[in-house]
């Protein structure tokens, strides 16, 4: 199903992302933005990135055959409870907050007490970056990208199966699953370490003196595990509380963790202390050979790279001549352990050997972990 009328509430970092990757698959929709900020409306506006912009959400929503909602999580339950009134019988609406199971009680309420016959999908973009607003969307955001969809009980095939295809015609990897699973998966994956990188971080600085020598040798490793201390504060707050029930019961798990790996010290139970880093890193080994979620599997080479203006260039020059086709690309900032400082994802098995064949050639060494 191709939508006609799209609607995007809140054109920040990604609803401005999905009004350019919609404009840019889908150049016949009509789009219509709203927002408080108006210089980021105009600005979509003087780049035909919308058709049409308003501060007025009765006025914006009306008529849309799909509505996204991308406003911050704190603001999500109260917008649903305006937005779902407003709209026609089996417009589509669906949101891109990062928790779901209060957004989805909410919009469970809203459709039982027969306000709105809309059909409301939970959603998550697991995309995004360090920067935030308009300025800072793009287009291929969600290129590759799993879109989570979390459909109500009540909500008919057809509306998920068009949402799916219209996400994945933006490139993104939609997801199927039920809010409770959602939040206690993300809030393990992303909301979690978010926690503990924070602490880590907070901890390096209470025992760093004047000398700041701890803060001089906070390098390689520690950066790295680090990185998403410096997220935004107060959207990491937002979230945090969006989520705490899970959130809550997953710091109970790393309290417990470190209580016994405490334990395992003060006993110097050395087999016990060695299998706690031994597990981890078991588990840890397997997470990027193959991304099971969505059944669909990356495999990874790695390639052993100098340090040097031009080197990912030439790299994925290589790759392009030859057209194998990179789904995934990350730079390795820390070496200890690993066999090369980049890693390239590729969508089957076919395309990794013969990348590995051609960069072979071209003097690159390759690995890969079985």
């Amino acid at each position: 199903m191709i939508f006609s009328r799209i609607c995007i509430v809140g054109l920040g970092l990604i609803g401005g992302s999905l009004a350019k990757a919609i404009r840019r698959s889908h150049p016949k929709c009509f789009i219509v933005a709203i927002d408080s900020d108006r210089e980021s409306l105009e600005t979509a506006l003087a780049d035909n990135i919308a058709d049409s912009v308003t501060l007025d959400l009765a006025d914006g929503v009306r008529d849309a055959d799909l509505v996204f909602l991308c406003t911050p999580v704190h603001t999500m339950t109260s917008i649903i409870k305006e937005v779902m009134p407003l709209l026609n019988k089996d417009t589509i609406i669906t949101d891109v907050a990062s928790t779901k199971q209060n957004i989805m009680e909410v919009a469970q309420q809203v459709h039982a007490s027969g306000q709105s016959k809309a059909l409301f999908i939970g959603g998550h973009p697991m995309a995004g970056t360090q920067y935030s607003g308009y300025h800072a969307s793009l287009a291929h955001l969600f290129e590759n990208a799993y879109y989570v969809l979390t459909p109500l009980d009540s909500t008919p095939a057809w509306a998920l199966n068009s949402l799916s295809e219209f996400l994945s015609s933006i490139g993104a990897l939609p997801l199927v699953m039920d809010g409770k699973t959602h939040d206690k998966i993300i809030g393990a994956v992303s909301h979690l370490p978010h926690v503990v990188a924070a602490a880590l971080v907070n901890t390096v600085k209470d025992i760093d003196d004047s000398s700041h020598l701890c803060e001089k040798l906070a390098a390689g490793g520690f950066r790295d595990i680090t990185r998403i201390a410096s997220s935004n504060p107060e959207m990491w707050k937002n979230i945090s509380l969006a989520n705490k029930k899970e959130l809550i019961s997953l710091i109970g798990y790393i309290i417990e963790y470190l209580t016994d790996f405490r334990a395992l010290l003060e006993k110097e139970e050395t087999s016990n202390i060695e299998e706690f880093f031994n597990s981890a890193k078991i588990y840890r080994e397997n997470l990027p050979v193959r991304q099971v979620l969505n059944l669909l599997p990356y495999y990874d080479l790695y390639v052993d790279v100098e340090d040097r203006p031009g080197v990912i260039g030439e790299v994925t020059t290589i790759l392009g001549k030859h057209s194998i086709n990179i789904k995934n690309l990350r730079i390795i900032n820390s070496r200890e352990g690993e066999p090369g400082s980049l890693v390239i994802s590729f969508l089957d098995k076919a395309s990794l050997e013969k990348a590995q064949r051609v960069l072979s050639k071209g003097n690159y060494r390759t690995f890969t972990q079985n």
